[in-house]
């Protein structure tokens, strides 16, 4: 295993918003989530997401929000590097990203997936998301989204019981 495989996780500072916003434009270029917009939500759902880095800096977010129902979370934005991809990065941001939902008091969390992402969508179904809905057009013409949930509500990460990986994640130090 080689150094890219231990990334660490903790919370997101204001300071961390340029990074997010590039690597977001790396990521889903025209689609992403501007620096701008990040700084409009980031103050009532900063608490909510995560970063993974390593010494050389961050290759990748979590960008959560509640939903309308205080009970529904929202993966707003996620994405690994490609420098980090496929050395399991993402699975160790998805899974510590259910479980920081979850101590957020959230039964279902939500996220969408471009429907032609067969990697994301693969990563998602592992841990238990299912496709529930779609959004036509949501980026614009062409541009569907599929609608995948997680339902938490029965859940017990504390106790180690529950669907998959999610009990597991590791600890997020609060920053």
């Amino acid at each position: 295993m080689d150094a890219y495989d231990s990334p660490r996780l903790r919370g997101v500072n204001k300071s961390d918003l340029s990074a997010i916003a590039e690597l977001e434009a790396t990521a889903f270029g025209s689609n992403s989530l501007t620096r701008s917009a990040l700084d409009v939500i980031f103050d009532p759902s900063g608490a909510l997401w995560l970063l993974a880095e390593d010494d050389e800096g961050v290759w990748g977010h979590s960008v959560n929000a509640r939903g309308e129902d205080p009970t529904v979370g929202w993966i707003v934005g996620m994405a690994i590097h490609p420098q980090r991809q496929r050395r399991g990065w993402g699975q160790l941001l998805l899974r510590a990203t259910i479980q920081h939902l979850q101590d957020h008091d959230m039964e279902v969390i939500r996220h969408l997936v471009k429907p032609t992402n067969k990697i994301a969508r693969r990563l998602y179904e592992t841990f238990g998301f299912l496709d529930t809905g779609e959004r036509i057009d949501h980026f614009g013409p062409g541009e569907d989204r599929m609608v995948m949930s997680l339902l938490l509500s029965g859940r017990s990460a504390r106790s180690g019981k529950g669907h998959g990986d999610a009990a597991k994640a590791p600890q997020v130090p609060a920053s």
